[in-house]
């Protein structure tokens, strides 16, 4: 016993001695270090306290990630950790009357050797609202530059309704619902899925993370139709007033049309034909003015190909007074038409060698027409058919002749020439 207690103090120093020694040597083998990690995710525990009381909540700024984690701990134990390790939570159940829950930070791994851990921030801070649902009509448009020669026709949804789910505050801004399709270049049709996008009244974009949607994308088909000018033709009906006339010129606004339609449907169409009942001049004295939907008179599968153009179109037709004048015409510019076995049958100048011949039309063509330019026919049936016998006999007729006259010009009553009926011999 003595021996024991003998020189204690020597070895009260020699023990603490020694462990000075260990300190030292275990912190030089094993010396405390550090390890940080960025933008760790915070997960949010018994969430359904909130949702469960028909509310929603929003995380504000982000405060669900965590910017930086900086974990202290002897190196072997840093060197055995990674990112992954990290655990980072936020329980709901300690919601504050701000709004805010403490985020608790630990590892799954080593938990217990880690000296310290220091966090670049430490709450979570959301907006609680009511739930609030709406449902909007999917509307759908295109945007860039189709190829030349091209248009955008019908542009369709397989779905047509989009539920919207959120926080009572976003789900009233929001105003419309719709997709895009780019159709820069194309010259065909389209088929593809393009992501829904919201709006709210000013027609700014709301982001769609901030709310629940039943669909999040939805398929769009384009329609794509070649165009083509083609012009514009009437049919016009009546007559004009006597001493007035249809002059034929119609003042078209516009005088030819952008079509489009499907390569095959548009290839048969080269002109479209308008016969507009109200496109009538019966009694007329002047130029009738006229306006028609040309969407009427638009063949099976061609729309307009302008979409600013609603189809309607304005016309003039125009009616101008008869221009009349008589001219003298030599008989022998007029020749019989047909023969008579056994006869000779000519046009008899003998009495007179012209006939008058009164002109009506528009003055403008009536004076350009040159009298030896005038011809007619005489036939022989009709003139057969009037002298009231089945043949013709030896002697003179009068018959009536059929001018022929530029496009524009009538003859105004009936002019007669002698024909001499001749047996040959």
């Amino acid at each position: 016993m003595k021996k024991l207690t003998a020189n204690w103090g020597l070895k009260l120093i020699s023990l603490i001695f020694a462990v000075i020694v260990w300190f030292l040597v275990t912190n030089i083998d094993d010396p405390i270090t550090s390890v940080r990690y960025t933008n760790v995710p915070v997960t949010l525990k018994n969430a359904n306290l909130i949702t469960d009381q028909g509310q929603v909540y929003t995380i504000l700024d982000g405060s669900d990630t965590i910017s930086s984690v900086t974990l202290y701990a002897p190196r072997s134990i840093i060197d055995s950790l990674s990112q992954n390790n990290v655990i980072a939570t936020a329980d709901i159940q300690e919601l504050s009357g701000l709004n805010t829950v403490s985020i608790k930070v630990t590892t799954n791994k080593y938990n217990d050797k880690i000296e310290n851990i220091v966090t670049s921030s430490d709450v979570v801070r959301l907006s609680v609202e009511r739930k609030a649902s709406k449902s909007l009509v999917l509307s759908a448009t295109t945007s860039g530059s189709i190829a030349d020669g091209y248009i955008i026709g019908d542009v369709t949804t397989e779905q047509n309704m989009v539920r919207i789910t959120g926080p009572e505050s976003v789900v009233n801004s929001i105003a419309s619902a719709s997709v895009d399709v780019d159709v820069t270049g194309f010259t065909s049709n389209i088929g593809t899925d393009a992501d829904v996008e919201l709006f709210d009244a000013e027609g700014n974009n709301i982001d769609t993370s901030l709310v629940n949607m039943n669909i999040k994308s939805v398929r769009v088909n384009v329609v794509i139709y070649e165009t083509k000018y083609v012009p514009i033709i009437y049919t016009v009906t009546g007559e004009a007033a006597d001493g007035y006339m249809y002059t034929g010129e119609i003042e078209s606004s516009p005088d030819e049309v952008l079509i489009a339609g499907r390569s095959n449907a548009l290839s048969s169409v080269s002109e479209i034909k308008v016969a507009d009942d109200g496109m009538d001049v019966t009694g007329l004295t002047g130029n009738m003015v006229y306006t028609y939907d040309l969407s009427d008179y638009l063949p099976s599968g061609i729309i307009f190909g302008d979409r600013d153009f609603n189809g309607s179109v304005s016309v003039i037709l125009h009616v101008e007074p008869i221009a009349i004048r008589t001219v003298d015409v030599d008989v022998n510019n007029v020749a019989v038409e047909g023969s008579a076995e056994g006869y000779r049958i000519s046009v008899d100048d003998s009495e007179y060698k012209t006939v008058s011949v009164t002109l009506q039309g528009l003055k403008e063509v009536v004076d350009k027409v040159d009298p030896d330019d005038l011809t007619g026919t005489v036939n022989v049936e009709e003139l057969i058919a009037g002298s009231g016998s089945d043949s013709l006999t030896a002697g003179n007729y009068s018959a009536d002749v059929k001018w022929n006259v530029p496009s524009g010009v009538r003859i105004k009553g009936t002019v007669s020439v002698y024909i001499k009926v001749e047996k040959e011999e």
